[in-house]
């Protein structure tokens, strides 16, 4: 068995003792303390401690454990490429986890099982997101082309049409919202509802949710820079970016174009491969978080990353960001780290930032029944 192998094997058996219920980056509102703020320059600052703490302040908080949903998506879909390389009960693991993910379906969409405090808006518990949504949906359409299902066309059928509700009034392009009461342009989020309105729209023959795909994947590519990165949104405040919302837009990018030949979304898919590449790629294949300094070195970047590079064929640059997220942030119990810095290690083991984007990244690179060499 490999080193891939094995690290993707652990994480799952690590998820699988804790039924896929952990905490997150994000959740510090849901700490009993903490319920009743109404202020929301003070939730964004709770908000701001759970990601930046280098202490496990959900112990201190009493923070509970909690399911969620974008987590059981990311292993679901990881589950159904690796397969037998994680455990030869893959396929009723899988049945298990896309029934709780369609269980876990609030109205016509996912949310977060924690509130949300934005700059502009607020977003109680569970509340359906266009980010959410794009990656449940994914997966249980990753999961219905294996076995198909009335339960499975249905749920794709609503969330589907939850997306194209999300669709920004009053504009000449076409762009998507974050959610029903947040209809801020992101570009990451606008462009992952496409694609995944795309391939439903192919399983529900809805040619309109293709044709509106592909007009949000032109107004995407509008606003790629000259350098081929992408700020992280449209207003003032989101002239920003990371490693892995660029890794969201150019997967996404290049999957659109292939599906619809369209020459132009290929190239600017290409373009931002080479940026991403050149400026988050570091010598050792560490990848960073933000492209002006290699620290702090996130598994949520890294799990990503995996992916980006297996989509645009580099198999032996993913190989080797497999190889030192193992060796530099890998716990002997089997999951994965929160972040690596300069000086330090933060030891937190998040379920889904960390360790369901690391599985679904290492299930991106690991072949059915691989061995070592």
């Amino acid at each position: 068995m490999s080193r891939i192998q094995d690290a993707l094997q652990g994480i799952y058996e690590w998820a699988s003792k804790a039924d896929y219920a952990g905490h997150d980056p994000h959740d510090l509102l849901l700490a009993p303390a903490l319920r009743r703020i109404k202020r929301p320059m003070v939730r964004l600052i709770a908000l701001q401690l759970g990601r930046r703490s280098v202490l496990n302040l959900h112990t201190f908080l009493r923070v509970p454990r909690s399911e969620n949903s974008k987590a059981l998506a990311l292993f679901l879909s990881g589950l159904l490429r690796a397969g037998e390389s994680v455990t030869p009960d893959w396929k009723r693991d899988a049945e298990g986890l896309a029934l709780r993910l369609m269980r876990a379906m609030r109205s016509a969409g996912w949310g977060y099982p924690f509130p949300w405090q934005s700059r502009t808006h607020f977003l109680p518990v569970e509340t359906p997101n266009i980010v959410s949504t794009a990656f449940a949906g994914e997966a249980l359409l990753d999961y219905y082309e294996a076995m198909p299902s009335p339960a499975v066309f249905e749920a794709l059928r609503v969330s589907a049409a939850y997306i194209a509700s999300l669709e920004v009034p009053n504009t000449p392009f076409v762009a998507f919202g974050y959610a029903a009461n947040d209809p801020q342009i992101v570009f990451n989020a606008s462009l992952l509802g496409a694609h995944f309105l795309r391939r439903a729209g192919v399983v529900l023959s809805n040619e309109q949710y293709i044709e509106r795909a592909r007009r949000a994947a032109e107004f995407v590519r509008a606003h790629q820079r000259p350098d081929g990165g992408w700020s992280y949104g449209m207003e003032p405040s989101q002239q920003w970016e990371d490693s892995f919302h660029t890794g969201f837009i150019i997967v996404a990018m290049k999957s659109i174009a292939e599906a619809i030949g369209d020459a132009r979304l290929a190239e600017a898919a290409v373009r931002g491969f080479e940026y991403y590449r050149r400026s988050y790629l570091e010598p050792d294949f560490a990848v960073r978080y933000f492209p002006d300094r290699r620290y702090p070195i996130d598994s949520h970047a890294l799990g990503q990353a995996l992916i980006t590079f297996s989509v645009f064929g580099d198999e032996p640059s993913a190989r080797r960001i497999a190889e030192w997220s193992i060796e530099h942030l890998r716990s002997p119990e089997g999951f994965f780290y929160y972040q690596r810095h300069r000086l330090f290690t933060n030891r937190i083991p998040y379920l889904r930032w960390s360790n369901a984007w690391m599985f679904r990244g290492l299930a991106e690179i690991v072949t059915p029944n691989e061995t070592a060499l």
